[in-house]
């Protein structure tokens, strides 16, 4: 192992600091040295990552940033509040310290690289495994109705105002130039079972949610159910899910009148009615659209939520769940009342792990921050699991934020381990903290969207900041 240390400019030579180690930790500080993750190696293995990067056929030289140091590096810069480059390296030189006693350069630029270096394709997949994985723990009297399901929801995000960001992913047209932020639209899949995200689709803020939706398709698996808002419930694009062997939750969209005068009725507020095939939509080819079947049956149901102190809010929803013994009216309802938890899960990533607002400022690199906030966000999602089998709770009834404080206040002192049985002492440890940070139940929680502290009273930025200091 090759360590990039400490120069003496007046000597024109390097300098190590060695401290010396007993034969018992040796072994166990050797891997920590070289893997700063072991403590959650049964989630992201060593094998996983070096496999991934082999079959991506990249190749790296035994360096600190190896790309398994690099990745865990990463991991831990987009959990951390402060986020900066500076930070994550000097938590890596802790780590280097504290299991070779070695000192080496604080210098960021080396991280940086190394980052760049990462194949394009690791992040994504190593996202997708970690996510597989944590559905394998899922047992079926925890599946609805013996169905996985799969919430499907849009956001976006904003990254620092670059030339090259504002090429590809170009900020509102309403904003002036030189006044706004490259904005980029994401569309994701999530699991309702254990909050897990899927895969994600990311383009320009010009690129509808349904065109990013389509692109996901291929990473369905036929008997899921999806879940989503009215946006997605086109006749094209439920046909099309139907052929793949799925069945949809959507809600009713805006422009399609909703008659419960029609159809079969199977009961109060339920009908199962015949769709046609009518005009053919922008984005599909007149081969494609002549293919799609000129009828499909749909089932509609309408309920009304009722919150205290709220006027009764009716929902409508267009569903293949055409079995009203099966699926009775109460579970479709309550499972699209559901749906909600996508919102939740996408605010956990913007707002809890500061996604929201993205900090490399290269498309490639913007690119590989988003996957990175994904992967941690995927393992948090996993010690939230293993902690509430431990304690025999419901996964999501644990709270996000107490679960990702409780990992950044323990793993650093995970370097100190000698042994295993320690990491594993210190995993359960980890496990008993996350435990107890539990959610209370709040059924059809409102907040109202304000805020109490008030913003220092500056004026907006109106034109371009170079020309702003010329004026100044």
């Amino acid at each position: 192992m090759v360590y990039a240390v400490l120069g003496d400019s007046s000597q024109g030579g390097m300098a190590v600091t060695k401290r010396p180690k007993t034969r018992r930790s040796r072994r166990v500080r050797e891997m920590l040295a070289e893997n700063p993750g072991l403590m959650f190696g049964h989630v992201l293995a060593q094998e996983d990552v070096e496999n991934e990067c082999h079959s991506l056929g990249h190749v790296w030289r035994e360096r600190i940033f190896t790309p398994l140091v690099t990745l865990w590096t990463f991991l831990w810069q987009v959990l951390s509040v402060d986020g900066s480059c500076r930070n994550a390296v000097a938590k890596v030189l802790s780590f280097l310290a504290a299991t070779k006693g070695l000192t080496a350069s604080h210098d960021a630029s080396s991280y940086c690289t190394a980052r760049k270096r990462l194949p394009r394709g690791l992040l994504p997949s190593l996202t997708t495994l970690v996510s597989d994985r944590l559905a394998a723990k899922v047992k079926p009297e925890q599946l609805w109705h013996g169905r996985r399901v799969t919430l499907v929801d849009g956001s976006s995000v904003q990254m620092p105002d670059t030339k090259k960001l504002q090429d590809l992913y170009p900020q509102p047209s309403a904003q002036k130039p030189g006044c706004g932020f490259p904005v980029a639209r994401l569309v994701g899949l999530f699991d309702l079972v254990t909050g897990a995200i899927r895969t994600l689709a990311m383009d320009a803020l010009s690129v509808a949610e349904t065109t990013l939706f389509r692109r996901l398709w291929h990473t369905l698996v036929p008997g899921e159910v999806l879940v989503g808002d009215g946006l997605y419930s086109g006749y094209a694009d439920i046909a099309l899910l139907r052929e793949q062997g799925l069945d949809v939750l959507f809600g009713l969209h805006v422009r399609r009148k909703a008659s419960f005068r029609e159809g079969q009725r199977l009961g109060h507020d339920d009908r199962l009615q015949t769709w046609h095939k009518e005009v053919r939509p922008k984005w599909m080819s007149r081969e494609a659209f002549a293919a799609l079947p000129a009828t499909q049956r749909i089932r509609l149901v309408r309920f009304r939520c009722c919150v205290p102190g709220w006027r009764p809010d009716v929902i409508v929803v267009v569903t293949t769940l055409l079995d009203p013994k099966t699926f009775p009216t109460q579970a479709i309802a309550d499972l699209y009342l559901r749906r909600w938890e996508v919102e939740t899960d996408l605010a956990h990533l913007k707002t809890t792990l500061g996604m929201e607002m993205l900090r490399t400022r290269s498309p490639e690199m913007v690119e590989r921050e988003v996957w990175a906030h994904l992967l941690a966000y995927n393992l948090v999602r996993t010690v939230m699991w293993d902690a509430a089998e431990r304690r025999h709770l419901a996964p999501l009834s644990l709270s996000f934020t107490g679960a990702f404080q409780e990992m950044l206040s323990l793993w650093p002192f995970s370097a100190t381990a000698a042994r295993k049985r320690d990491l594993a002492q210190f995993y359960e440890a980890l496990l008993h903290a996350v435990g107890y940070h539990k959610v209370p139940y709040r059924p059809y929680r409102t907040e109202p969207r304000l805020r109490k502290r008030r913003p220092k009273n500056y004026s907006l930025l109106g034109a371009p900041r170079r020309e702003c200091r010329r004026q100044s």
